[in-house]
């Protein structure tokens, strides 16, 4: 695999275990708005995308009602359920071990910024980041403007330079939308298979914490 600079991670899925939280406050959201109750897997969809997207998917909702819903969902999410989370395996000797090769180590999240940072903090590795960016208040950003504001602020000139690692199709698009490279991980919520992950191109396919260590 090519030699990158710098590494930004995708939190929910990638490097956090967010499924407990996230799925409570999207329970909360469905029960609140009294909308018709999902199934597993439809709920386990929420993890990591927008959840004013998923919702206009689910439900066929205007856009300014599922802003209401996130509202809702952000409201009791920055509760209790936020802390419901926990760093997978091996990922703190993981994001040591690559700050001690020189890399240059981000967070690129949909996750709202600030939240990002606070689960982050509680789950112990926020201080392994040389940079944490997440969504806008408002939700508007894209997958790609979050990376684009992580590679920036981590005074990456060239996108070509950076490879962002993520669990989900809307990661990869994000990262080659500005010409990152991607390496995509199979332990999470989006790609269920190393297939899923090839289909898109990546440089490299990852099933635990320990192969993606193995990569770099």
């Amino acid at each position: 695999m090519k030699q990158y600079k710098a590494i930004l991670f995708d939190l929910d899925g990638t490097l956090l275990d967010t499924s407990e939280g996230v799925i409570s406050s999207v329970q909360y959201t469905i029960d609140t708005l009294g909308y018709e109750k999902l199934d597993v897997g439809q709920m386990r969809s929420f993890i990591g995308p927008p959840v004013h997207r998923r919702l206009r998917e689910i439900y066929g909702i205007s856009e300014e009602e599922s802003l209401r819903a996130m509202n809702i969902f952000r409201s009791h999410y920055g509760g209790d359920d936020l802390l419901k989370a926990h760093a997978y395996e091996g990922m703190k000797d993981l994001l040591l071990y690559l700050h001690e090769k020189g890399y240059q180590l981000g967070v690129a999240t949909y996750k709202r910024e600030d939240m990002a940072k606070r689960v982050l903090e509680h789950c112990g590795i926020a201080s392994c980041f040389d940079s944490i960016h997440g969504s806008d208040a408002a939700g508007k950003y894209s997958k790609a403007d979050v990376v684009r504001n992580c590679i920036h602020a981590l005074g990456v000139d060239d996108p070509a330079d950076a490879v962002l690692v993520g669990d989900s199709d809307n990661d990869v698009i994000g990262a080659h939308e500005i010409g990152l490279g991607f390496v995509g991980v199979t332990y999470g919520f989006g790609f269920s298979s190393k297939e899923d992950v090839l289909a898109f191109e990546p440089d490299a396919v990852a099933a635990d914490v320990a192969q993606l260590k193995e990569l770099f």
